[in-house]
């Protein structure tokens, strides 16, 4: 028992530092942020986070191929590349327009008072609540932010990679106990992580960047929906390299 504390150790700082690196999540999370939609943000980030953990886990414990099995399905693939594509283009041709509508009624009073409460009366308070209410219920975000963390191809390289290198070293057990430890340790890493960056997002939200970034749904939808249509045309490639000639 005494390699659990390690192995829940050396989770936290995988994950935390794993999850750094731009991708989708990031993108969605700065934008919910930028907006002082922080529950929405935790939501997501939740969401990204269980996908590290169930995948720590499976890997840790030699059960990786029943993930990667899935994985490389090209379904699957085609399936979350063109759910990223799609959730992009949403952001671009109608989220951006009711984020603007609610900026433009909202007074701008240079402050966040309370990032989790909306602000304002009449007309910007209903139009927050038609934002929330059309962006969906909670699970709509947690869903959000698991198939976005499942849409990297190469997130189940990169874990089966990092596990056999703390295996191979001695910092991390097989057993059930010690992997359980790192993935649960990866999970609050990761999920350490985009809470530091809805963080930071809110302390610089109305400084000179910060409205830069408020403004720049546009931006995101881009960023999101290149994403997809990088996926899409690696599975699109799969599909003809695998059609019989």
């Amino acid at each position: 028992m005494t390699d659990l504390p390690l192995a829940l150790l050396l989770g936290l700082v995988a994950g935390f530092f794993g999850a750094i690196p731009p991708g989708p999540l990031n993108v969605t999370i700065i934008r919910h942020a930028s907006h002082a939609r922080v529950r929405q943000a935790l939501r997501v980030a939740l969401g990204g986070a269980v996908v590290d953990t169930a995948i720590c886990a499976f890997v840790a414990v030699g059960l990786g191929w029943i993930l990667e099995e899935v994985a490389t399905n090209r379904w699957v693939k085609g399936t979350l590349a063109l759910f990223l594509l799609g959730y992009g283009l949403k952001i671009v041709l109608f989220d951006r327009r009711t984020e603007e509508e609610i900026e433009a009624a909202a007074p701008d009073t240079g402050t966040v008072n309370d990032p989790c409460k909306p602000s304002g009366s009449g007309a910007s308070a209903s139009l927050r609540d038609a934002r929330d209410a059309g962006l969906g219920a909670a699970g709509l975000h947690f869903l959000v932010g698991i198939l976005q963390g499942a849409v990297n191809p190469a997130l189940l390289v990169n874990w089966t990679l990092f596990v056999s290198f703390a295996v191979g070293h001695g910092l991390l057990s097989t057993a059930v106990p010690s992997a359980g430890a790192f993935a649960l340790g990866t999970g609050c890493g990761t999920f350490g992580w985009f809470a530091t960056l809805v963080e930071l997002t809110l302390r610089v939200r109305n400084h000179r960047f910060g409205v830069w970034i408020r403004e720049a749904t546009l931006v995101a939808g881009i960023l999101l929906a290149g994403f997809g249509i990088y996926y899409t045309w690696q599975w699109f490639g799969e599909l003809l390299r695998s059609a019989p000639h």
